[in-house]
Order: C-alpha cells, then structure tokens, then sequence
C-alpha cells in the first residue's frame, strides 16, 4: 500500500506552535507548525546551528533537511514569512497599507470581490482609484 503523502512535509510559517510544546527549546527559533505525512504534525524549530527539527511536548525529531527547505521555499511563495508583517504582499503592489475595519452589505462586498479578482481589498483600492480619475470627487 503507498501513501501519496507519506514523506511530504507541509510548513505553516507562524502557525500555533504552542499547541504541541508550551515553550521554545532553549537555543532554538520557533517557525511555526510543520506536517510530516497527512497526521504527524508538530512545532517547526530552528537550533542555532540552523539544524530544522519538530518538537512535540519537548521531544525533538529529526527531519529530512532538503525536504524542510523545499517546504519553506513552498510557504513562502505563499506567506512573507514569520513575523509581523511579513505577510502576503498586495496583488497591485501597493505600500504604505494599514489594516481597517469597514461595514459592507453582502452585495456590495461581491462587487468590489469581483472588481479587485477575488481580492476585496484590491476592489476597494481599484473602486476608490476610478472614482479618483473620473473626477466623480
């Protein structure tokens, strides 16, 4: 019997580590969690000599290094990486953004969906800059 996802090692940077060991092992960088196979899942650390290992409850296994790095470089294409601020850039390139909370109808928030391509956030930038060019403000 095989199994697809046997040795696939899946990466979540900044995940809850803190679900499988309450504190950072001396020494070591917590990343997040890490999934071996489709059950085995643990906190991701990094030792000081850069060594990658899962820990459960204070219990270090040991990983297959290239397939760590090949599951990082897959999560950050996805995620900027650990830490604030460091997550996925926005799809028009805009900077200098700041989080905010804001009311929309339920239709309202589908229209600006579809304008920004299934990014609401990228509607509402491409809704405000149209507006802005038409000289409607």
């Amino acid at each position: 019997m095989t199994h697809n996802n046997r040795g696939r090692l899946a990466v979540a940077l900044g995940g809850n580590w803190r679900l499988y060991t309450n504190s950072a092992p001396a020494g070591c960088t917590m990343l997040g969690t890490i999934t071996r196979g489709e059950t085995e899942t643990g906190a991701l650390v990094q030792t000081e000599a850069g060594i990658y290992s899962m820990v459960n409850a204070r219990v270090f296994r040991s990983l297959d290094q290239r397939k760590v790095d090949a599951a990082l470089s897959e999560a950050r294409a996805t995620h900027g990486g650990p830490g604030r601020g460091q997550g996925l850039k926005a799809a028009d390139g805009a900077t200098g953004l700041k989080r905010t909370n804001i009311t929309l109808d339920d239709d309202s928030k589908a229209i600006l969906r579809a304008f920004g391509g299934g990014d609401l956030s990228l509607g509402i930038r491409r809704a405000a800059a149209h507006l802005k060019s038409s000289g409607a403000l």
